[in-house]
């Protein structure tokens, strides 16, 4: 199982930019497939909207490094899932967050080493096949990396929430509440995108009722 989410967690590195862009990779989708691929949708689909709350003011225009989502969703669910209940969901969002990190490192990484090779070609002769060669063992190599991404997490992310799920020393109340903060934390930073203060004014009002109502839930 713990092979074929890390497959999983590769073919959704690729949608992130080097193959296809579906969006598959988006914390909502990539956690609820991977939810599905384990047999709890529900929590599947909990996690990647709680991720997604952390991603969404993150674009990846241009030369920005940004956290990778996809292979983090897939970590973050099998260790919700693993750990169960509500520890299940801030371990399982706390590894997703680290993941992601490490997988925006990687991500710079890979792309360096591309633009080495290029710059190389370039340097020689440039020749149609090996234009196509270079093209897709970059797309391969891109692969790999997720794989090796996702691997890591789930194996780290496992023992960790093994060693942390019977002792979790916070209350329902403390632990919802910390998650809807970080949340709700990133997802201001889409303020800034709003225009004029009023209509920031409207957004935040609307931002606030919702972290009212989900702090009382």
């Amino acid at each position: 199982m713990s092979l074929s989410l890390a497959v999983f967690g590769g073919l959704l590195a690729l949608d992130e930019t080097s193959l296809g862009q579906f969006m598959l990779s988006r914390p909502l989708v990539a956690g609820t497939l991977a939810g599905w691929w384990l047999g709890d949708p529900a929590v599947g689909l909990e996690i990647g909207a709680t991720l997604e709350l952390f991603h969404l003011a993150r674009v990846p225009a241009g030369g920005t490094r940004v956290p990778e989502s996809g292979p983090a969703s897939v970590v973050a669910v099998a260790v919700g899932v693993s750990a169960g209940g509500l520890p299940g969901l801030a371990l399982g969002v706390a590894a997703g967050l680290a993941v992601s990190e490490l997988g925006g490192m990687t991500v710079g990484l890979h792309r360096h080493w591309i633009t080495l090779r290029f710059d190389r070609m370039e340097a020689g002769s440039m020749t149609a096949r090996k234009l196509t060669r270079a093209h897709l063992s970059s797309v391969l190599l891109d692969f790999v990396r997720g794989v090796v991404v996702t691997a890591t997490g789930l194996v780290v992310g496992g023992w960790i929430s093994g060693l942390f799920v019977t002792r979790w020393p916070l209350s329902y109340q403390t632990t919802l509440a910390l998650v809807l903060i970080g949340a709700a934390v990133h997802l201001g930073v889409l303020l800034k995108g709003f225009g004029g203060w009023k209509s920031r004014r409207a957004v935040f009002l609307v931002g606030l009722v919702a972290g009212i109502v989900g702090a009382s839930l």
